[in-house]
């Protein structure tokens, strides 16, 4: 196991919050043991469906089933409730770690699985400029369905915008370039593992955030090559879209 990374965050009580991370570690295939605590991939009671997940504890009596193997919901909702203390409780000897320990090694773990998943290979400026002259033209780059759709990229008058994306609409601004140059500079160092959330150089984020619907070369090749179609692509939509910019939806 790698070495924990540090993150200040606030002092956790239950699993809970880390549940996002254990899910994204064991979702990779890798089993995830911090000092007496495990969690791994359960048995499904069908072939097919999403994955289903267990957890066990070592301690003085050996390997014991804390968690019976159950769909993601229940998992999530059970880490909720669940304390160190009241495992070490249930599992006197068993070596518990505490949350926050849990969450250096886990963000250690998610670290090491990210650098293998994601390229560092800068975006370049080729690419840049072509993404830069397609935002130029007034299409967004923003996946369009219900809830969270990832991250976006708009121009907003002269103003180049990143932000995050709900129901097709960019909403909440991460940051924004005054000018198509400064974008284009910016955009050209970048890389799908910088912008995949995991990345403690440019920033953290949760877990849950953490490569999903992110910046990658494939969305920004795909929006170049469509011709500023993809997701919502166009600005000018149905009457009902106009109403939602007028609430300040770009």
């Amino acid at each position: 196991i790698p070495e924990s990374i540090s993150v200040s965050t606030p002092m956790a009580t239950t699993l809970g919050d880390v549940a996002q991370l254990v899910v994204k570690i064991v979702n990779h295939g890798d089993a995830c043991e911090v000092r007496g605590l495990r969690f791994e991939l359960g048995e499904r009671r069908s072939r097919h469906g999403p994955p289903w997940y267990t957890c066990l504890v070592r301690g003085p009596g050996g390997i014991q089933t804390v968690k019976e193997s159950t769909a993601y919901d229940s998992f999530i909702g059970w880490l909720a409730q669940q304390t160190p203390q009241s495992l070490r409780e249930q599992f006197p000897g068993a070596d518990i770690p505490t949350v926050d320990e849990l969450r250096g090694t886990l963000q250690a773990l998610a670290l090491q699985q990210a650098t293998q998943l994601y390229s560092s290979e800068k975006y370049g400026s080729a690419l840049a400029a072509g993404v830069t002259a397609r935002l130029s033209t007034g299409a967004q780059m923003a996946n369009s369905h219900r809830d969270y759709c990832g991250i976006g990229l708009a121009i907003n008058g002269s103003i180049f915008v990143m932000a995050e994306v709900q129901d097709g609409y960019l909403e909440t601004t991460l940051r924004t370039w005054a000018t198509a140059d400064e974008f284009k500079a910016w955009l050209a160092v970048q890389s799908d593992f910088a912008q995949s959330g995991f990345d403690p150089a440019t920033g953290l984020v949760d877990a849950w955030l953490q490569g999903n619907q992110r910046i990658t070369r494939q969305r920004l090749n795909d929006f170049v090559a469509a011709g500023g179609n993809e997701g919502t692509g166009r600005k000018d939509q149905a009457q009902g879209a106009k109403q939602k910019r007028k609430k300040g939806r770009i």
